[in-house]
């Protein structure tokens, strides 16, 4: 016997409450995914900044330690820099 009208409709309602159920799952579990993933990248950049504040404190270190070399140099008496 074929199904009545009611129970297609019934059965179809069925159907999508199942699909919307298992759409909503899947919304979660994408939603916690791209939490995850939005707080990794929050931590990676905050590392990024520290990498780049450390090479500009070496790159500082580096001209300041040049510079008092230099100064070093032209302050001698000239008597010295002959020898």
């Amino acid at each position: 016997m074929p199904p009545t009208t009611p129970e297609r409709l019934a059965a179809l309602e069925q159907r999508i409450s199942d699909h919307e159920s298992r759409c909503e799952e899947r919304l979660a579990e994408i939603k916690a995914t791209a939490t995850t993933t939005l707080k990794s990248v929050d931590a990676l950049k905050t590392r990024a900044w520290a990498i780049v504040a450390a090479l500009l404190a070496w790159a500082l270190a580096q001209v300041w330690s040049t510079n008092e070399a230099r100064l070093e140099r032209l302050e001698r008496p000239a008597t010295e820099r002959q020898r």
